[in-house]
């Protein structure tokens, strides 16, 4: 079970990190190009999100659970918690902030395709998006890093003492 419950937990980091990075090239693809070409991007962005982004994390959120009641118990390892709160501060981050700023862009960018010239507001949104995603990918990676190296309180047998201050 707790095989099952990691695979099912690397999926959800697949498609977590992996839809950003998609949504990171197709936003370089489309830097100055037309309101039609932004448009359709912000729609893929939107969609991905929907489908890939925040199901996969909904998975590693999930399968952490789990795997954590299964293996671990709650608050009793530092890299487990710290992986806790950091999931915690991505699952915030991403539904209060992402998604709406997300959402913001692709409505600015319809707009801005109805007015026929990009209008102000969408470099704000754009941004915001960008900025609080870049966090949580930078969460993430240290979440990642929390869970290879697992950092613990290193214990000194009585031997190391004795032989440290003799």
């Amino acid at each position: 079970m707790n095989k099952f419950l990691r695979l099912l937990h690397y999926i959800g980091f697949t498609m977590f990190l992996g839809s950003i990075l998609t949504f990171l090239v197709v936003s370089m693809l489309t830097k100055g190009s037309s309101l039609e070409d932004l448009v359709f991007a912000r729609q893929i962005i939107s969609t991905g999100v929907s489908s890939l982004t925040l199901p996969g994390m909904w998975l590693i959120v999930i399968t952490g659970v789990f795997m954590t009641i299964r293996s671990y118990g709650f608050l009793k390892h530092r890299w487990l918690n710290l992986k806790h709160l950091l999931i915690l501060v991505i699952v915030l981050n991403a539904h209060f902030v992402i998604v709406p700023a997300a959402g913001d862009a692709l409505e600015i960018a319809k707009l801005s395709l109805a007015q026929g010239k990009l209008l102000p507001e969408y470099d704000s949104a754009y941004m915001r998006e960008s900025i609080f995603g870049a966090i949580n990918v930078l969460l993430i990676i240290i979440s990642m890093i929390a869970g290879i190296w697992r950092f613990r309180k290193k214990v000194i047998s009585n031997t190391e003492q004795t032989s440290a201050i003799g």
